[in-house]
C-alpha cells in the first residue's frame, strides 16, 4: 500500500487501520499489507514478523483465518471475546458466523451483525479475504450497546404510553375552553391558546415516539401490495396546498401514471407526508417543492426536491437519526419533533426500500427507492 507514492511503514499501517476500522470500514490498502505479511504463514507454522503487532493494532477482536475457520493468529481482543478454541465454530457454536467466515475465505468480503447465543453476545462481523485461501476476521462486540438500545426503547415506549392519556385530556380541556365552554377574559384566552398549542405538540411527539418504537422493535409489519403512485402523490400534495400557499411556494408533481410500487399504502403515504412537511417548512417564501417519480427497472424512485437553504455536508450522514436536527433552533421554532426522518427511514426499510439525501446550498433532494409493483 502506498502513501504519496511510497510504501507505508508498519506504524503508518497501524494508524490507518485504527482510524478506518473505527469508522466502520476496512481499507483496501491495509488488506494489501496484510496479504503481503500473510504470505509466509503456513498451517501450524510460526507467524511472520509484524503480523501479531498488526492484529493487536486492530480496534476490537481480530484473527487470521484459514480454511475451515481455523484461527492461525489472533489478538488479545479475540482471545478475551472467544477464548483459545482452534476454530470459529468451536469457539462460538454459531453456524451463522461459520458461514460468514466460509464466504470470506472463498473470496467474498462479508459484513454482518449477528447473535452468538452460546456466548450471549451480539457482534458485528467483518471478514476480508486475503491470499492463499485466508481471511481477516474482525468482531465488534455490540452486546452492551444493543442492551442499552433495548432499555432506551422500552423506556421511551412506556413513557409515551403514560404521557398519551394526560396530554389528550389537557388538549381536550383547552379546546373545550376555546370553543366557548366558559366565558374567558382575553388575557386568559391567550394562555389557553398557548396550552392548546403545546399540548398538540406534545401529542404529536408521543404519537411519533410510539410509532418509532413499534418500528424499531418490529411490532409493526407492512401489508405490501401494488400501489399506484400518481394518485397517491396528488392526494398527499393536496394536504399541503394551504401551508404552501401561505408562503407562496409552488407545489408540483411529476409522477408517471403507469408507475407502481410494491408497498404498504399507509406507510408510503406517511413517508411522503413527512418529507413534504419538511420541504414546505424549510423552503423560503416564493420557493418550489416538487414531487418526482421514476421507474428504475425492478425499482421505483420517488424524490421530494425543494429550493430551501440545503443541509451542510457535516449534518447529512446523521440526518435520519432520531432527534437529530441540522438547525436545532429553527426546527423547534417550526414545531418539528425531530423524529419524522427517523420514521421515514424505518418505514422504508420495513418495506424493503431505502432512503437518501442529496443537498447543496441551492436546495435538497430526499429520495425513496422501493421495489416496483
Amino acid at each position: 500500500m502506498a502513501l504519496f507514492g511510497r510504501k507505508l511503514t508498519l506504524a503508518e499501517a497501524v494508524d490507518r487501520i485504527r482510524a478506518e476500522l473505527r469508522a466502520g470500514t476496512l481499507p483496501g490498502d491495509v488488506i494489501e499489507e496484510l496479504r503481503r505479511r500473510d504470505q509466509p504463514v503456513v498451517s501450524g507454522g510460526r507467524e511472520p514478523p509484524g503480523l501479531q503487532e498488526m492484529l493487536e493494532a486492530v480496534p476490537g477482536a481480530a484473527a487470521l483465518l484459514e480454511v475451515g475457520g481455523r484461527m492461525v493468529a489472533r489478538n488479545a481482543g479475540m482471545t478475551r471475546l472467544l477464548g483459545r478454541a482452534a476454530t470459529v465454530l468451536e469457539a462460538t457454536r454459531s453456524s451463522e458466523l461459520q458461514d460468514v467466515c466460509a464466504r470470506g475465505l472463498a473470496g467474498w468480503p462479508q459484513r454482518r451483525e449477528l447473535t452468538l447465543p452460546a456466548l450471549d453476545l451480539q457482534v458485528e462481523a467483518h471478514v476480508a479475504p486475503l491470499t492463499h485461501a485466508r481471511a481477516l476476521l474482525v468482531l465488534r462486540d455490540l452486546t452492551a450497546e444493543r442492551r442499552a438500545d433495548r432499555v432506551r426503547r422500552d423506556f421511551i415506549a412506556n413513557a409515551s404510553h403514560e404521557l398519551r392519556t394526560p396530554v389528550t385530556a389537557i388538549r381536550a380541556a383547552a379546546e373545550t375552553l376555546l370553543d366557548g365552554g366558559l366565558e374567558l377574559p382575553d388575557q386568559a384566552r391567550e394562555f389557553v391558546r398557548m396550552i392548546s398549542r403545546h399540548a398538540a405538540r406534545l401529542s404529536r411527539l408521543t404519537d411519533d415516539l410510539l410509532d418509532l418504537s413499534r418500528l424499531e422493535t418490529g411490532d409493526w409489519k407492512p401489508q405490501t401490495g401494488p400501489v399506484q403512485l400518481a394518485p397517491l402523490s396528488d392526494a398527499v400534495l393536496e394536504l399541503f396546498r394551504d401551508a404552501a400557499g401561505e408562503k407562496e411556494i409552488v407545489l408540483s408533481a411529476d409522477v408517471p401514471e403507469r408507475l407502481r410500487a410494491n408497498a404498504d399504502r399507509r406507510a408510503l403515504e406517511q413517508i411522503l407526508v413527512n418529507l413534504l412537511d419538511n420541504a414546505v417548512k424549510f423552503t423560503p417564501k416564493g420557493g418550489h417543492v416538487t414531487l418526482l417519480g421514476d421507474g428504475l427497472g425492478p425499482a421505483v424512485m420517488l424524490s421530494v426536491v425543494d429550493t430551501g437553504p440545503g443541509i451542510e455536508p457535516e449534518h447529512q450522514p446523521r440526518i435520519f437519526e432520531r432527534f437529530y436536527r441540522a438547525d436545532a433552533g429553527r426546527s423547534r421554532e417550526l414545531g418539528g419533533t425531530g423524529l419524522g426522518l427517523a420514521i421515514v427511514k424505518h418505514l422504508a426499510h420495513a418495506m424493503g426500500g431505502e432512503v437518501g439525501l442529496e443537498s447543496s446550498a441551492n436546495g435538497s433532494r430526499f429520495w425513496l427507492r422501493l421495489p416496483s409493483g
